[in-house]
């Protein structure tokens, strides 16, 4: 798969290889992140599907697809997390941004990435505390409650080497300060 990140800002900067590197792990994970949030997309209609398919066969209900319906959904959706932001899929004001002048960008660009490092460092910083509220097991599904908050946490934490990664390849000039722009957002 083809590298999704912005390329860089020019003026003839070479990127050294371990910015080269870094970059292409994180679009690794993410590429991986967003076959795992598909296969469980699939997962959950398939197992609806199926239950439909009994239920109107005249059979009882599959009791235990509901419950995990929540669970892949959960998952997936904070898996999906790293990923909308790694390829820039997030929400942005670009119809405003896009009016300032370049370093103006650059500037928000880089706060963008410092609130973005403040949140995930937030929850990094209480997974020790999300890990031991969530007690208990999921009923019909058998897994520990602390397993759904998982990948969140690995969300989280490539989400921070994410932002620091784009923050420093900003302000050195091996990335671009420039906001995607919005037809790209139609792509997964």
């Amino acid at each position: 798969m083809e590298s999704v990140r912005p390329s860089p800002a020019g003026k003839g900067a070479a990127i050294p290889p371990p910015f080269r590197i870094a970059n292409a792990c994180l679009d690794g994970a993410a590429n991986v992140f967003a076959v795992v949030t598909e296969l469980m997309i699939f997962a959950m209609l398939a197992i609806n599907a199926a239950n439909i398919v009994v239920r109107n066969l005249g059979f009882s209900s599959l009791l235990w697809v509901w419950p995990w319906t929540g669970v892949l959904m959960i998952w997936s959706v904070f898996i999906a997390f790293f990923v909308m932001y790694r390829r820039d899929m997030d929400i942005r004001l670009t119809f405003v941004v896009q009016r300032f002048a370049p370093r103006t960008r650059k500037i928000l660009k880089v706060f963008g990435n410092l609130v973005g490092l403040v949140v995930v460092f937030v929850i990094l910083l209480e997974v020790p505390q999300i890990l031991q509220r969530q007690r208990g097991v999921i009923e019909l599904v058998g897994l520990q409650r602390y397993w759904l908050s998982v990948p969140l946490i690995l969300s989280s934490a490539l989400l921070f080497l994410h932002f620091i990664l784009e923050t420093v390849g900003v302000l050195l000039g091996y990335e671009s300060s420039e906001f995607p722009e919005d037809d790209g957002a139609n792509q997964w």
